[in-house]
């Protein structure tokens, strides 16, 4: 049987721009992220893993069901924006949440794992072959996604 692991990711979008860290480790360009611990909740881990690798505090952008009916002991979570599952070099298979955030406050600090920090508009994701291409879209779809929110916004 695969083994496999529960993970979350943000892409923290500011001034039409997506962060990108260096992983040491896997030697490529990606959104902080980490795995669920224990008892935690997935909106928790994301904001957490965000927090200790770019020393920034985010705010989850997806949506929270809404109901008409409050009942006791159910709380709606964020929803991420998908799911997919990730082969990891010597490691087990992630099963990773993707959500859309933006920044709350903080100030940039690299973490341990990586060795580089980057902020990429949708130009710069676009043309850097040294991104992937499941990071360039999904990259692409937050930086969309936070640009029609501030649309809204301003109607």
């Amino acid at each position: 049987m695969t083994q496999r692991h529960f993970v979350a990711t943000g892409y923290v979008v500011k001034d039409g721009r997506t962060l990108l860290l260096y992983h040491k480790k896997l030697r490529m360009w990606l959104p902080p992220g980490g795995h669920i611990d224990e008892g935690e909740l997935p909106d928790e881990a994301v904001l957490r893993e965000i927090k200790e690798e770019t020393g920034l505090s985010a705010v989850i952008l997806s949506p929270i069901r809404e109901s008409a009916h409050k009942e006791k002991g159910v709380l709606f979570l964020h929803q991420p924006s998908h799911v997919q599952l990730e082969d990891i070099p010597n490691h087990p298979q992630h099963i990773d949440l993707i959500y859309f955030c933006g920044v709350k406050d903080g100030a940039e600090a690299l973490s341990h794992e990586h060795e580089g920090m980057r902020w990429c508009s949708a130009s710069q994701l676009e043309k850097d072959s040294a991104i992937r291409d499941e990071v360039r879209q999904t990259g692409l779809e937050a930086i969309a996604y936070v640009q029609s929110l501030a649309k809204e916004r301003t109607r």
